[in-house]
């Protein structure tokens, strides 16, 4: 059987959201910048291994987490 997938959001989906991503969201990433942050995400990584609190969703901050294990 295979590992859960940690980025895979279990939530159940929003009403009138069925299958749970919905045209009105942001993507938490465009290109390497973390939306609404003005962080790429080297930085947004090298910010929380400074111990910082960039604000981040809990999405991007898994991405920037994710970068920094694999870079």
């Amino acid at each position: 059987m295979a590992a859960p997938d940690p980025d895979r959001d279990t939530r159940p989906a929003p009403p009138g959201c069925p299958e749970g991503v919905c045209g009105s969201e942001v993507p938490p990433l465009v290109g390497s910048v973390l939306t609404g942050t003005g962080l790429t995400v080297a930085q947004a990584a090298a910010a929380l291994a400074r111990g910082e609190e960039p604000a981040l969703t809990d999405v991007q901050r898994r991405i920037a987490e994710r970068w920094a294990l694999e870079h």
